[in-house]
């Protein structure tokens, strides 16, 4: 189009807003994001979808200030949102203006502020990266992927969920108090769900792997692990109602961290949607149960060494030996507690946004329980006889984060003698999360991180309330 502005550069584009706020005396935050991604679904032997996908985009925050007048100052002041994926000056410039403006709509908050962070930690989140490896290799993955769960026993009647899948991601934060930082991540994963049936049941669990090196994945591997699942479960009997001790295999418990995270959010804490609100400092699980986020795990799916107003990560210990030690903070909320005489008064590095689009707020990154001294089948056998529990589903429905109670359907094994006797059908479990970390016995060591970022280890619960038959 005659006339039309080139677009600048991802760098060039941050240099210039950072620059154009400091010329109209405006506090701003840029937080951006550029990245690629491949996903590669197998049908019957051969390539079913191949999918091939990039984004890139500026997310502006900025701050009208408060009665310091000094923009991007600690006086409190309103926050004004844009994003722009155009990076013509023109663009820039309309998504200043627009963040500008809405800020001067937005009601001000109290110790609302920019701040050159400390330096954050080395941590490679990149590896060796995806330029040796080639197309075909990554079709291969995904054809071996769906052909190992095919093949591994006559009773997989089909694999409808199946994906080989890599991305590469840049992420920056800039701010016009003087920070400017930046990290590269890789990842790369395999997931499938293959559909079993046998006698009139159908069965489907799922398996993962995530790595950040290409040559770790083991595509085989991933494939049998979900086709056991899934064998596993067939055969099942209903399942009994009353309260029974429970060993909750890791993978599931690892889910119940997941859906209960976000009760550890100081912003959920502070608009009074958390029931962990006013109880820093007491206890409420189990002694055996320390729980911990940490954003630099190496490994970690959302690892990173800063967060998303670039205030550098470090491991969080959120229960330990059962105490409640600390929330998840961002700046806003940190600030919130020490005036209102809490113990926070600093960001713990828990900032998040969805995207570039998304607004500011606070999230967990890799959260996970310590583990234990004794195996699963130590934990087995050490209940005796009841249930093992292996998953939880509805969520969405059945969990109310601002009471901690969930009622969720269930799939798992009647135990007895501490060996496993025979799958269950879909039964019911109910309670409520504090209570359950109040009830752990005894803990295991098979930590084990699931597609959600969360981690635990296998546990012996007193006894929870099942509906079966």
């Amino acid at each position: 189009m005659p006339g039309a502005e080139a677009p600048l550069s991802f760098e060039e584009a941050r240099r210039y807003l950072m620059q154009r706020a400091r010329e109209l005396g405006l506090g701003l935050e840029v937080y951006g994001e550029r990245g690629v991604a491949t996903t590669i679904q197998a049908f019957a032997g051969a390539v079913d979808e191949f999918k091939l996908s990039s984004r890139q985009g500026l997310g502006l925050r900025a701050l009208v200030p408060g009665h310091s007048g000094q923009p991007g100052g600690s006086g409190g002041g309103a926050w004004g949102y844009a994003y722009t994926e155009n990076l013509s000056p023109a663009a820039l410039d309309r998504a200043l203006e627009t963040a500008a403006e809405n800020a001067a709509l937005s009601a001000p908050v109290p110790n609302a502020g920019l701040h050159a962070w400390g330096a954050p930690p080395e941590i490679d989140l990149h590896g060796e990266g995806l330029s040796g490896v080639s197309v075909q290799q990554k079709v291969d993955m995904a054809i071996t992927l769906e052909r190992a769960a095919t093949q591994a026993d006559p009773r997989v009647k089909s694999v409808p969920y199946n994906a080989y899948g890599d991305g590469e991601s840049l992420v920056s934060v800039d701010n016009t108090q003087g920070l400017t930082r930046e990290y590269q991540a890789l990842h790369a994963y395999t997931y499938l769900a293959p559909l079993v049936s046998e006698d009139g049941q159908s069965k489907m669990k799922f398996g993962m792997q995530f790595s950040r090196e290409f040559a770790q994945l083991d595509p085989t591997r991933t494939a049998l692990d979900a086709t056991r699942k899934s064998l596993a479960l067939l055969g099942a009997k209903p399942a009994p109602s009353g309260r029974f001790p429970v060993v909750i295999d890791a993978e599931c418990m690892a889910a119940f961290l997941a859906v209960f995270s976000g009760i550890f959010s100081a912003k959920q804490v502070q608009e009074g949607k958390s029931p962990l609100a006013g109880r820093l400092g007491q206890a409420l699980g189990s002694r055996l149960v320390t729980i911990i986020d940490d954003a630099t795990l190496p490994q970690g799916m959302n690892s990173r060494p800063f967060d998303a107003e670039g205030h550098p990560s470090a491991p969080l210990a959120l229960l330990e030996g059962g105490v409640l030690r600390s929330y998840l903070h961002n700046s806003e909320t940190a600030a919130q507690a020490a005036a209102e005489g809490g113990a926070a008064g600093h960001s713990t590095g828990h900032a998040s946004r969805d995207s570039y689009r998304s607004v500011v707020g606070v999230g967990v990154s890799n959260i996970y329980m310590q583990i234990g001294e004794l195996s699963r089948a130590g934990l087995l056998a050490q209940m005796g006889t009841g249930l093992l529990l292996t998953d939880v589903q509805g969520a969405h429905a059945g969990a109310n984060q601002i009471t901690g109670d969930y009622s969720l359907q269930a799939e798992g094994f009647w135990v007895q003698g501490g060996e496993v006797a025979y799958p269950l059908q879909v039964f019911t479990v109910a309670g409520n999360f504090i209570e359950l970390l109040a009830g752990v016995q005894a803990v295991a060591d098979d930590l084990t991180f699931t597609q959600y970022a969360s981690g635990a280890p296998s546990v012996l619960i007193a006894e929870l309330s099942v509906g079966g038959e």
